[in-house]
């Protein structure tokens, strides 16, 4: 279950830094903060030896929340203890990790006030109304169509268009019920990966950059959905889902 809230946070070089409810902060913000280049991404930040001692060292303290942590979705990052932090900003320059310090400090005595996201100028309606009209035209049907507006409003302006109206879940085209390879595959007592090496050895799907993309036989079969949520570099994460007609292919 995602910890993170995004109703407070701190200012660092005019970048607010989000905090979770454990008081991690996230670390995509830091990022941007100190200017965004490529050679200071985290997860090279991550590959440091030192810094993989550093986290040993914290996650075996009695008690003690894990001091990274990993989500998925619109506002989901990497989230670190204070201490990551500031070895994170004494990694990229001495005047960064300066400033690092300075703002906590300042905040800690009171000096500096938890900054608060400011509200978007923009209208949710016409937003939502924008994008959706954007993803009929490249080709997505109308659900799949209104969660993509739905995930790119509530980026722009904060507000959970479907949310508000208690809509979370949308029915699938013609009501039709699509499994996942976890689901279809408990049937027969196999686990996910082995259903899904059936689908590849009956010529259903394959494997690309790390994804399974039906191919052009599986595509009767299968359904491509939005899950709404997408990965930290904002491309969408999408599921592949099974009519029950997939089991004739695989002969089970």
């Amino acid at each position: 279950m995602t910890e993170i809230v995004h109703h407070k946070g701190i200012t660092i070089a005019n970048t607010l830094i989000a905090v979770d409810k454990k008081g991690r902060f996230c670390l995509n913000d830091l990022h941007k903060a100190a200017g965004a280049e490529s050679r200071h991404q985290p997860a090279f930040f991550f590959r440091r030896p030192e810094i993989q001692e550093l986290e040993a060292e914290l996650n075996s303290a009695p008690a003690q929340s894990l001091s990274t942590i990993t989500t998925q979705g619109r506002n989901g990052g990497t989230y670190v203890c204070k201490e990551l932090v500031y070895a994170y900003a004494m990694w990229i320059s001495p005047k960064f990790h300066l400033e690092v310090i300075r703002t906590f400090d300042a905040v800690a005595t009171g000096q500096a006030p938890i900054a608060a996201p400011a509200r978007s100028v923009l209208s949710p309606a016409k937003e939502f109304r924008a994008i959706f009209g954007i993803a009929r035209l490249i080709g997505l049907d109308k659900n799949a169509a209104a969660i993509s507006a739905n995930q790119g409003t509530a980026a722009l302006t904060g507000v959970n268009m479907l949310q508000l109206m208690e809509r979370t879940h949308l029915a699938t085209p013609g009501q039709e019920i699509y499994y996942t390879p976890t689901e279809l595959g408990s049937r027969f007592v196999k686990s996910a990966k082995a259903f899904n090496q059936l689908l590849v050895q009956a010529g259903l799907q394959e494997n690309i950059a790390g994804h399974w993309v039906p191919t052009e036989k599986g595509r009767e079969h299968a359904y491509v959905m939005d899950t709404g949520k997408a990965h930290s570099s904002g491309a969408p994460i999408q599921q592949v889902k099974w009519r029950d007609s997939v089991l004739a292919e695989v002969a089970l």
